[in-house]
């Protein structure tokens, strides 16, 4: 195969990957759909494309956020409820700091966020983490997230 037609189709089909992964941002978990499978999307955004979301840290209180057209732009942690990424990913971001969304079953929420291991800074783990709703504090353990629920109700 020539070496220049297989550069232009690898370059052709990482375009074709990079127009249908659209990141989202999310102003208010209202605008979450779930689908049938239990999937959390987001509602069609009719605003610039964001072709990539980065956290500068946990101390910091701004995500940068890369539009097609324009270079970047610093959008505060506090005015958002979090962001879907490329991969259809939920992230909520709660007390600056952001967590994956991994299951959502309108009775709770567990979340997923990558703690150090000790005080050493590079091992991690995936910490779980739950709350009741989407907009209620997330918790480091069941119970506690369930605390507001009354007695004898039951959940899904």
């Amino acid at each position: 195969m020539n070496p220049l037609l297989f550069l232009v189709l690898l370059a052709g089909l990482l375009k074709i990957q990079q127009a249908n992964a659209q990141c989202k941002i999310i102003y208010r978990s209202q605008d979450l759909t779930v689908r049938t499978d239990q999937d959390l999307v987001a509602r069609p955004d009719t605003g610039n494309h964001i072709t990539s979301i980065e956290s500068r840290g946990i101390l910091s209180k701004y995500l940068v956020v890369h539009y097609e057209h324009t270079k970047r732009a610093l959008i505060p942690k506090k005015e958002i409820w979090g962001y879907i990424d490329s991969q259809k990913t939920a992230w909520r971001s709660y007390q600056k700091e952001l967590f994956r969304v991994i299951k959502y079953n309108e009775g709770w929420v567990e979340y997923v966020i990558n703690r150090p291991v000790g005080t050493r800074l590079t091992p991690t783990y995936n910490a779980v983490m739950y709350s009741r709703t989407l907009d209620s504090p997330i918790r480091t353990n069941w119970s506690q997230a369930m605390a507001d629920v009354p007695l004898g109700h039951i959940i899904r």
